[in-house]
């Protein structure tokens, strides 16, 4: 009998070293992708006449590692272009697939210096030629200003993305909700599409993965309107404080990944 308890006890004192030892290895999992993503999350250019704050908040589970990632930089023309982007899955081979299309993307969009929907074309076309067949959804923007008057305008595409946020100087929210396009990683050829609308001083743009508007108990209808609703109640916060608040207020409890990139043209113009 003595034998036969020790051998049992043996054998749970296994399975709980063994599970231990997965544990281990699921956290530096997550701490090493955790890590990849923020090498690659850079802080953003501060264009004169702009202010742009970037935030990632990775999911609380030690499992949810995903592919979210924001990116800001300025092109050989001057214009200011923003990312935000969301590579499908959470676990290693989502967050290595978002690093490989986030360089590849800074690096098209630097090199053509063009419009949003020719330089998203450009990506999905090379994401074939490289075989990289994970779907990818993505808003690409660019903030262009009229040499002389001054007047600035934004620029997207949307590739199956959730839609920017514009709250105007005077508190208006606005989801830009236009016609979107496919995913990337579906069909290369197919043509995509350009909205444009005018920036004023004060204005603030909004670009955001969805972990801020889905929730488990909320369709994202409702979560897109609790962030037009919120967009307007801190409406005239900096950027900076902005940005940390909606985090707060839209996503508390952490249950998934967060890239959140705001734009505001300076009040004075």
């Amino acid at each position: 009998m003595l034998e036969a308890h020790a051998a049992q006890c043996a054998q749970a004192v296994e399975r709980v070293a063994r599970l231990e030892t997965e544990r281990r290895r699921a956290t530096a999992t997550r701490s090493l992708a955790e890590a990849l993503q923020r090498s690659l999350l850079t802080a953003p250019p501060q264009p004169a006449g702009l202010r742009i704050a970037v935030r990632y908040r990775p999911a609380a589970q030690e499992a949810q590692v995903g592919g979210d990632w924001y990116d800001a930089f300025l092109t050989p023309g001057g214009a200011t272009t923003l990312v935000v982007g969301d590579v499908t899955g959470h676990d290693r081979t989502a967050a290595a697939v978002m690093a490989q299309l986030r360089n590849l993307l800074r690096g098209i969009a630097h090199s053509l210096d063009a419009p949003p929907a020719p330089v998203l074309t450009a990506l999905d076309r090379a994401q074939q030629g490289l075989g990289v067949t994970t779907l990818v959804t993505a808003v690409l923007a660019r903030v262009e200003q009229e040499p002389g008057t001054g007047a600035r305008r934004l620029r997207w595409s949307n590739a199956g993305h959730p839609p920017p946020l514009i709250v105007r100087a005077d508190g208006t929210p606005e989801l830009l909700e236009r016609p979107h396009d496919l995913l990337l990683g579906v069909d290369p050829d197919r043509l995509r599409t350009e909205h444009v609308v005018e920036l004023h001083p004060g204005d603030t743009v909004l670009l955001y993965t969805d972990g801020l508007v889905e929730h488990r108990r909320s369709t994202l209808d409702d979560g897109l309107a609790r962030l037009v609703a919120v967009g307007h109640e801190l409406a005239g916060r900096p950027v900076e404080e902005l940005c940390d608040a909606l985090l707060t207020r839209m996503a508390p409890e952490h249950a998934d990944d967060v890239a959140l990139l705001a734009l505001r043209v300076d009040p004075a113009g």
